[in-house]
């Protein structure tokens, strides 16, 4: 399962718990899930920072429900394929590969067909300051496991980046930019199978 932590930041993450209290909190949830799930297609470039202070970056694609995908610039040989049940993290010098349930990496949270993030229970806290909204989720069940932090900016509200914290205190973050919204994306992109050999480097 290393490789599916290291890989955008893909720690084990549930959603169980109460979410937190107040009125303000609870009205910013209500509009981060109403642009979640009005989020349909995207496409777009991250970076993404590992604990160890590597860069590393590339291109990302995103069909909602359950679907992602996230093709690493070489040499870094990463690529991750969410088809909306699992996520498949491929090494393509060799094709050799890892797979995880999407219900336990914090893209479920993300991806899921319908987002409620008042009623997820994940959620511990929200804070806005600078034109930004944080959101921390973290499943109360393994606590010693990590947190996630999304952030989104306020105006327009999009999401820009998000915080991996493990449970030994490691940090990775991904950040998005040149995001385009409703754009068409072939569905063999999000299809594990479609992962030619000849896209590996033997």
């Amino acid at each position: 399962m290393k490789r599916i932590a290291a890989a955008i930041g893909l720690t084990a993450l549930a959603a169980s718990a109460a979410a937190p209290a107040g009125a303000q909190d609870a009205r910013d949830l209500a509009r981060i899930s109403a642009y979640l799930n009005g989020l349909t297609t995207a496409e777009g470039d991250f970076v993404q920072v590992a604990p160890d202070g590597s860069v590393s970056d590339g291109k990302f694609y995103i069909s909602r429900p359950g679907r992602i995908r996230f093709e690493y610039t070489p040499p870094n040989p990463t690529l991750v394929v969410a088809d909306g049940v699992w996520v498949v993290v491929f090494d393509l010098r060799d094709c050799s590969q890892q797979t995880a349930p999407l219900s336990e990496t914090p893209l479920d949270l993300l991806l899921k067909e319908r987002v409620n993030l008042r009623a997820e229970g994940a959620v511990t806290g929200v804070e806005t300051a600078g034109g930004q909204m944080r959101v921390t989720a973290v499943d109360p069940d393994r606590p010693a496991e990590g947190q996630m932090t999304m952030v989104f900016s306020e105006n327009p509200l999009e999401l820009r980046q998000w915080i991996i914290t493990d449970g030994q205190g490691q940090t990775t973050t991904v950040a998005l930019s040149e995001v385009r919204r409703g754009v068409q994306i072939s569905p063999a992109k999000f299809a594990p199978a479609a992962v030619k050999l000849d896209e590996c480097k033997n």
